[in-house]
């Protein structure tokens, strides 16, 4: 299984699926990604990067905002579960009638993302183990969505469909993700070169926060597309 292939096939659903696609992504992760860069205050710069003393600021931020950043994510995970299932379903459903299935998958989808973030958070102490996992876990809401299994089992599912392709996983989560955050991080350059000007201008940081929420947007759409076809392909032996 090529990447480059991965990458067409999804460009192919996107191309057929585009008015189905375009405004579910915009609904559930675009406005809720706007609404965070726009309303949430920014984060105070470390002074002392790396010292308990900028953990301990970085948390203050995460509790202040934690409803916010909650909320935003939930509505983000209704959207990724309501575009798997529609893909994934054993006949494809209509929009209502995704709705209607998803219902009762949406505390596991929310119940598997805990426990995997839990996880990775602990790896995330020794780096290489966490970027393997990430890899490793790439078809957990897929399997949920697919399979109806449990948060458990579909972990289980994930990695057993995963198993020898963790790395590659990995890449093809991390490629999306890098392609989004150059596009997220040059519209924040360009949205701080107007802030260290002087030039407040309410247009221009709506224009560039707009981009920014853009570019992870498609890195989000993008993702998903793909995690759909490799489900497809592991899950049929291909």
């Amino acid at each position: 299984m090529k990447l480059s292939q991965v990458l067409a096939a999804a460009g192919a659903i996107w191309r057929a699926e585009r008015s189905l696609v375009m405004p579910l992504a915009g609904l559930f992760y675009f406005v809720p990604s706007l609404a965070l860069l726009l309303m949430l205050p920014e984060a105070p710069p470390p002074a002392d990067p790396g010292s308990d003393a900028a953990l301990d600021a970085l948390l203050t931020y995460a509790r202040d905002n934690a409803g916010a950043i909650i909320g935003a994510n939930a509505v983000q995970l209704v959207g990724a579960i309501l575009l798997y299932t529609l893909f994934l379903a054993p006949s494809r459903p209509t929009l209502g009638e995704a709705f209607r299935l998803i219902a009762p998958r949406l505390l596991s989808f929310a119940l598997a993302s805990i426990l995997t973030l839990a996880a990775l958070t602990v790896s995330a102490l020794l780096i290489v183990p966490a970027l393997y996992l990430i890899g490793r876990f790439f078809l957990v809401g897929a399997v949920i969505a697919a399979e109806r299994r449990s948060p458990v089992e579909a972990i289980a599912r994930s990695i057993e469909l995963t198993r020898g392709r963790g790395w590659w996983c990995f890449i093809a989560a991390a490629v999306p993700f890098l392609a989004g955050q150059v596009i997220v991080t040059i519209a924040g350059g360009f949205d701080g070169a107007l802030v260290m000007a002087g030039v407040d201008s309410a247009v221009g940081h709506l224009f560039f926060n707009g981009i920014a929420a853009l570019g992870a947007t498609l890195a989000w759409t993008l993702t998903l597309l793909v995690k759909i076809i490799v489900y497809r392909r592991l899950s049929n032996g291909t």
